[in-house]
């Protein structure tokens, strides 16, 4: 690791630390520097800012932002939707249940619009629409982005309302054995989807839907 790559690691870790410590309200260019014993220059050199230091962050921890290898573009699947759907939906539960920083600030953006959170959620926007999109139409009989987005920001909610209240609706927030629950809630919702999306590769089901004449319910 050169020089400049430990400086940068330092720095990322410096706003890892400063977020535990003081939540988003504390967050800034000065207060980084500080605590990673480096000049605020460069910060802004390295990083461009504070809007290029949190999205370098969020690029290595948070799934849609930056580490959502589920499906490139144009990457063929034998797998169906449906398990894509619920590989995603695991993935993203781990993702935030696994890390404090990450929830508070998914948190942040809830509640600031400013150019960080603009670019946060937009490139998120990106990367799971680049999903979306394939399975999108592929069946008359559910209407999946919207399905989807259901179960996303239940995940999302629930992650996010355990900093405060240990149950909902009866169901623990805080364990192990209440995440399973929800997850097991997930695999029951997702298993309704229509069979073709259950049962068919999604590459077979976007072949069906590139061939002349095909309609929408065959693929």
């Amino acid at each position: 690791m050169s020089r400049r790559e430990q400086t940068e690691r330092q720095i990322l870790q410096a706003l890892e630390d400063q977020i535990r410590a003081t939540g988003m309200a504390g967050v800034g260019v000065n207060a980084i520097a500080k605590r990673a014993g480096v000049s605020k220059e460069l910060i802004y050199r390295y990083f461009n800012g504070l809007p290029g230091l949190l999205m370098a962050w969020m690029r290595e921890q948070d799934y849609w932002t930056g580490r959502s290898d589920l499906l490139k573009a144009g990457e063929s699947s034998s797998r169906p939707p449906a398990e894509l759907i619920l590989s995603m939906l695991h993935a993203q539960i781990e993702a935030l249940g696994g890390n404090e920083t990450l929830r508070e600030i998914r948190r942040w953006e809830l509640i600031e619009s400013n150019e960080v959170t603009a670019q946060l959620a937009g490139r998120r926007e990106r990367a799971a629409r680049a999903f979306i999109d394939r399975v999108d139409g592929l069946t008359d009989e559910a209407d999946v982005p919207a399905q989807v987005s259901i179960m996303l920001a239940g995940v999302l909610y629930l992650m996010l309302r355990s900093k405060t209240e240990s149950h909902f609706l009866g169901v623990p927030l805080r364990t192990n054995e209440g995440w399973a629950r929800l997850y097991a809630a997930l695999e029951s919702m997702v298993g309704n989807l229509p069979g073709d999306l259950r049962d068919t590769p999604l590459c077979d089901l976007e072949a069906a839907r590139a061939q002349p004449g095909a309609d929408k319910r065959e693929g």
